[in-house]
């Protein structure tokens, strides 16, 4: 569900931003200062940092279907708020603000998602997500600290809150693993297992979009 929702942030700011891929980045990875040095070209960075249940919203009870003569008793999904910091990364300031502010008028534009307009999982999800941008009046969240565990300078930035389904009683059966890195290089003690600072290199393999390993099973929502 996390990675849908990354995917439908990015596709929003895409075409309803009109951020070209080919010239800006768009990131959810931890803006840390090992991610920020790595950086070679103006980058969008949404970083989800926190996630919680939306206790106002909760449904008290169960939902019971009916089957002929038969009845399915099942819980009510629950509400969670996934907040994100929003960040510009640009060598030059005047771009940074270019980007974060155009970013920040596609979020507050909308006041929420349909199921339809969104990707993966999420097109299952009965209700719309709400999005709210830029206002961190309902939480005590503290930027400032939140920065200094990532151990980077801070950015100016802006809140993104979605609240999203989650169905409890929903199994999903698929691969856990999205990327592979393999690093190379030479070393002097290779039982430890360690590389030289030298020359290191590191090959990321990612699978296409819709590819699966052969063992894979589909995506599929079961009911336990």
């Amino acid at each position: 569900m996390l990675q849908d929702l990354n995917k439908t942030i990015e596709k929003i700011l895409i075409e309803r931003g009109k951020l070209t891929p080919n010239q800006i980045d768009i990131s959810f990875e931890q803006p840390n200062g090992q991610w920020s040095a790595r950086l070679s070209r103006p980058t969008l960075n949404c970083f989800c940092f926190d996630i919680r249940e939306n206790l106002k919203l909760r449904t008290a009870g169960t939902s019971v279907t009916r089957h002929g003569d038969n009845a399915t008793r099942s819980l009510p999904s629950r509400r969670m708020d996934l907040t994100y910091l929003v960040t510009a990364w640009a060598s030059k300031i005047e771009d940074e603000h270019q980007l974060l502010w155009r970013s920040l008028a596609t979020l507050k534009r909308i006041a929420s998602i349909e199921p339809r307009d969104c990707e993966g999982m999420m097109r299952y999800q009965t209700r719309d997500v709400p999005l709210l941008v830029a206002d961190t009046s309902s939480t005590n969240m503290n930027l400032v600290d939140l920065w200094g565990v990532l151990d980077n300078q801070m950015r100016l930035g802006f809140t993104l809150m979605a609240t999203v389904e989650l169905d409890v009683e929903l199994s999903i059966e698929a691969p856990l693993v999205f990327e592979a890195t393999i690093r190379l290089g030479s070393s002097d003690d290779p039982a430890r297992r360690t590389l030289n600072e030298g020359g290191r290199e590191e090959l990321k393999i990612k699978p296409k979009p819709g590819q699966k390993p052969p063992s894979a099973p589909e995506d599929t929502p079961k009911k336990k």
